[in-house]
């Protein structure tokens, strides 16, 4: 309707001036009238009910809907239902929170989706993101979102003396993303310092579900290189990992390997405590030929991501 009476009064208003100068002068040629310019696209707008994450100066965080906001200040209803406002110059960041909000409360989202205990998940990490991760304490990971398909990890023992001097790389590609499903493809391999052999797996997997509550399952191929030749398993291990979560901050863990044609197998399970950035995993593991128990602790740190003020 506003653009209705708008277009009106563009049409109308000539005319009316027309006729003014008609009562008041000779007629003359009325000049015409340039066409309206088409109007711009508006910018597309996140949904009413987003939720984001608000980073205020002073460190602490707030959840919410975005009410309304100008040059001064926004207007937030938080998850718990208080409508509050907020000085813009009190906001150091603001981005889209990833989580929902449940009973009143926000839950975040698993910041450590793109693995379980120690295997990946088929999840990639976002473009610009990534973790640095301490496996049993001394086998660190720094892994990066190359791009949002394409995740680089890698890492050396923090005791090579004691360990040994390698390294270990582990590239993997999420060759499909959907809303409750992943498809990944990857490799993780030891290298030696001293010498151009590798040993390691490729494997392939899925994972289907939610970041809450889902399942990954795939194979992997053991693999042994001296530099110009590779010889590769002839049967696969076979993984299944679960993931439920029972709390805000707390998620139940699971990750199993299976040795195809033997009765090797390693079964694990635990407890996965969830932070804003910071997550740490407490478990045991138990081996199939008697080996009990391995204590299992993690801890990951994500970075990266981001948010206007």
């Amino acid at each position: 309707m506003r653009r209705l009476v708008l277009l009106g009064w563009l049409w109308c208003t000539p005319l009316a001036m027309q006729a003014q100068a008609q009562r008041l002068a000779p007629i003359a040629p009325i000049a015409p009238i340039a066409p309206l310019a088409a109007a711009a696209p508006a910018p597309e707008a996140a949904p009413a009910d987003t939720i984001y994450e608000f980073i205020l100066r002073d460190g602490s965080r707030l959840y919410g809907t975005v009410v309304s906001e100008d040059a001064v200040r926004v207007v937030v209803l938080t998850t718990a239902g208080a409508r509050v406002e907020v000085p813009r110059a009190q906001i150091e960041r603001r981005r889209v929170a990833a989580g929902a909000a449940r009973g009143g409360q926000f839950w975040g989202e698993d910041p450590n989706l793109s693995r379980l205990f120690f295997t990946s998940t088929a999840r990639p990490l976002p473009q610009g993101e990534g973790y640095v991760s301490s496996f049993m304490l001394f086998f660190p990971f720094v892994a990066y979102g190359v791009t949002d398909r394409f995740t680089m990890a890698g890492g050396t023992p923090i005791i090579p003396e004691a360990i040994g001097r390698v390294f270990y790389l582990a590239p993997k590609y999420t060759v499909a993303q959907r809303d409750r499903a992943s498809y990944a493809v990857g490799a993780l391999g030891f290298f030696s310092s001293r010498d151009e052999g590798s040993v390691g797996v490729v494997y392939g997997s899925g994972t289907w579900g939610t970041s809450d509550d889902a399942v990954t399952a795939g194979a992997g191929w053991g693999y042994a290189s001296d530099g110009s030749t590779v010889d590769l398993a002839s049967k696969p291990v076979l993984v299944l990992g679960l993931e439920r979560r029972i709390g805000r901050r707390t998620k139940l863990v699971s990750e199993n390997w299976f040795a195809a044609g033997s009765s090797a197998r390693f079964v694990s399970g635990g407890v996965r405590f969830i932070g804003d950035r910071i997550s740490a995993d407490l478990g045991l593991g138990t081996f199939g030929e008697g080996g009990c128990c391995v204590p299992l602790v993690n801890f990951v740190w994500n970075f990266g991501g981001g948010g206007k003020p």
